[in-house]
Formats: C-alpha cells, sequence, structure tokens
C-alpha cells in the first residue's frame, strides 16, 4: 500500500482479491469465446442464441478486468522504483517471448496446408504486427502497450497525488478519476457514433488506428488509471466499494437492460445474431463494465475473507492464467473439430448449444490451465508462457500484470 505522501508502507500486505479477480476474469474470456463458437452457428435456435448472447454481454468484462489489474499490479509494484529499460526488457521475455512463439503456432494450426517459405515467413511476420488470425493475440499488443507508456502514466499520477497532498489528503485521486472518466465516456461515443463512419476522411495511418482501436492502449486507458487510483489509497477504496454496492448493483441492473435492449433493437427475430452489439468501446458498455468491475471486487474481497475451495481454484486459474491464455484457443478450436465430427452421428445436438458450450468453456479451461501449470514447470516452458509459476521469482516480478499472478 501506497501512503499519502506517495511512498511505500513498509510492509506490503499481499492483495488476494487480486488473484480472485483475474481468475474470474480469465474464465470470463474463455466462456466468451465458447460463446462465440456457437451462438453464430445457423442451426443454433432462436432461444438459445439470446440465451447466449445475454451471458455474453454480461461477461464482457474480461479484457477490461485484466486491464485493471495491469495498472493495480504494475503501480503496487514499481511506484518510485522504475528502472524502465530493465522493467521492459523482462516484460519483453516474459510477454513478446512467447507472443512470437505462439503466432506462428497458430499460423500453422490454421493453414496447415502452407509451406513454409519466405511468404510464409512475410505473412507470419505480418500476424505479429496485426495479429488477424489467432483472435485472442490482440491482447499482448495491446497490454505491451501499457508497459511502454507505464512510465508516462506513473510520472502523472505521482504528480497528481502531491498535488492532492498539499490540499486535501482526503480527496486523493478522485478529481483524476472523475475527469478521466468523463474523458473516457466521450471516447466511448466517438469510437461508437463517429470514428466508424468517418475514417475514410483521416490519412491513412488513422484510418489503421481507427480500424484497430481495439487494440489501442487509449481505448482501455481508464482501467488502467482506475486500477491505479486504487492502489494508491486500497483500504479506502474498499471501503467505498463495500458502502455504494447497493448502488453500485442498480446501475449494474440498468446498464444491462439498456445493453440487451441495444442488443435485441440491434438484432430483432433474425439469425444469426450478432455479438458485436456487445463491443466494450460505447458508452453503454462501459458503465456495465465499470459497475461489474467493483461487483466483482466486492466478490473478491468477500472470498478472501471465506477462503473456500472454490476461491482457491478460481485464484489457481488466475495464477496460470497467462499461459491458459495463450494455449486455450488452440484447445478450443481442436474440441470444436471434435464436436462437429460427432455431430454428425448426434444432429439433436444442436438443440442442447447452451448446455454444449458450457461443457466446451469446463473443459477448455481445465485443460488449459493444466497445460500452462505443467510447462511452468519445464525449464523451457517460460518461453511458451512466461516465467509463471515460478518460485524464485522477486517481488518485481515481470509476469504479465493482468494475467498470471505477481508477489504483491
Amino acid at each position: 500500500m501506497i501512503n499519502g505522501k506517495g511512498r511505500y508502507l513498509l510492509s506490503k500486505e499481499r492483495v488476494s482479491e487480486w488473484d480472485i479477480l483475474r481468475g474470474i476474469a480469465f474464465l470470463a474470456i474463455v466462456l466468451q469465446h465458447s460463446i462465440g463458437q456457437f451462438a453464430y452457428r445457423k442451426d443454433t435456435s432462436l432461444l438459445d442464441a439470446y440465451t447466449l448472447a445475454a451471458i455474453y454481454h454480461l461477461i464482457k468484462f474480461g479484457v477490461p478486468a485484466f486491464v485493471f489489474l495491469t495498472g493495480a499490479t504494475l503501480l503496487y509494484n514499481y511506484y518510485g522504483k522504475l528502472n524502465y529499460l530493465e522493467f521492459i526488457r523482462k516484460r519483453s521475455l516474459d510477454v513478446l517471448v512467447p507472443y512470437l512463439v505462439w503466432t506462428p503456432i497458430y499460423y500453422v494450426y490454421i493453414f496447415p496446408q502452407k509451406v513454409i517459405n519466405v511468404e510464409w515467413l512475410k505473412e507470419v511476420g505480418k500476424q505479429l504486427l496485426v495479429p488477424t488470425q489467432a483472435y485472442h493475440l490482440w491482447f499482448i499488443i495491446l497490454i505491451f502497450q501499457f508497459y511502454l507508456v507505464f512510465p508516462f502514466f506513473l510520472k502523472w499520477l505521482t504528480w497528481a497525488n502531491g498535488k492532492n497532498d498539499l490540499y486535501d489528503k482526503k480527496r486523493t485521486l478522485n478529481p483524476v478519476l472523475v475527469f478521466t472518466g468523463l474523458g473516457y465516456i466521450v471516447l466511448m461515443w466517438a469510437s461508437y457514433k463517429y470514428l466508424p463512419y468517418h475514417a475514410s476522411t483521416y490519412p491513412g495511418i488513422i484510418q489503421f488506428l481507427i480500424s484497430y482501436r481495439n487494440s489501442n492502449f487509449l481505448f482501455y486507458s481508464f482501467y488502467f488509471i482506475f486500477g491505479a487510483v486504487i492502489t494508491f489509497d486500497l483500504e479506502r477504496w474498499r471501503k467505498i466499494i463495500r458502502g455504494y454496492s447497493y448502488w453500485n448493483f442498480v446501475l449494474l441492473v440498468v446498464s444491462y437492460s439498456w445493453v440487451g435492449y441495444e442488443l435485441f433493437i440491434g438484432t430483432g427475430y433474425n439469425l444469426p445474431i450478432n455479438l458485436n452489439w456487445s463491443t466494450t468501446l460505447k458508452p453503454s458498455m462501459f458503465f456495465l463494465v465499470l459497475s461489474e468491475l467493483l461487483a466483482l471486487y466486492l466478490i473478491a474481497m468477500k472470498g478472501t475473507q471465506q477462503k473456500n475451495w472454490m476461491t482457491k481454484v478460481i485464484s489457481w486459474f488466475g495464477r496460470y492464467s497467462f499461459g491458459a491464455y495463450l494455449v486455450h484457443a488452440l484447445i478450443l478450436g481442436i474440441l470444436i473439430s471434435v464436436l462437429d465430427v460427432l455431430q454428425l452421428t448426434h444432429p439433436g445436438m444442436n438443440r442442447h448449444y447452451v448446455l454444449v458450450t458450457f461443457i466446451i468453456f469446463l473443459i477448455v479451461t481445465v485443460i488449459s490451465s493444466l497445460t500452462s501449470y505443467i510447462l511452468s514447470m519445464i525449464p523451457l516452458g517460460k518461453y511458451l508462457i512466461g516465467s509463471i509459476g515460478a518460485k524464485d521469482k522477486p517481488k518485481n516480478s515481470a509476469h504479465p500484470a493482468g494475467l498470471s499472478s505477481h508477489k504483491v
């Protein structure tokens, strides 16, 4: 924890709720991707499609939660003692190296018939810059941008914290959070209502950034700042989250209903259903995700008090989430291929797509997490999943801050 003058207290507590929140976020992402395999199928019934869509936009907090945790853990571990070059070196080894390995693995899996030659290398090189084939690797590009600009966020928040300390110690960084939130709402409006329709009026590089804004750190910046702000005064924010839980629940219900209404208006009774209505980058989803993050934080805090088998399992998933995230799409793809073969002999399976989705989700979660755990035990495994699970890692571990765990 950080005191009012921006200095570390002598003993840093382990923030156990972050482990639980990380595990929940990982589970949400795997479930999202599992839903995506069935919601668009031509033989999915309207009821199943809407059920899956309703679940889908309820669990869209996954990536924002990881960005939130990235801001929180980076500030917690590096406040006042950041060696930027060493920081980037460690982050590159633990994040970019696995990314460099998994990108060609997925390319071979998606295009097994292609011959490995110069043209193949060019295509893989393009995927390294803009990962469009492996639908989940864009997150690595997103999170590494936050690592690159972290010193600027750190200096700005340190300055803002010092200014508040001079005038009113009780205010902390609330003004920063409020103004950032208002600016972010405007950005979400522009992302949803303006940029898609005016991209062609901008120069080529701007058009490119608009087209791939879902992997641009600016469009997730609020969650990063929110995580960092909470870290400055952790105990106070725990009390705030508990104290305003009722009003937050009201916000969650209203915003979830709003997003559901948008989904119905956009899709109606037409199939396949369009899950893009649940994009994170629009104002209504911002309010939903924000309320969900606060609700999940409250759940995570309660989980740390109970310490039952469920919280231990979720924390374990969170611990190995980076490696599991990298491998889960491959396992999901293989399982779907097997399922398609089974469906030839069991065509009635399409009447139970909601149940099938959850079965696939559970299998993928367990296998991908076990794979990550096993790879963490192998010396060369760090090149596939980073250094997660290492027993001798220091407090300022170089793990991916959002995915995987930190010794905090």
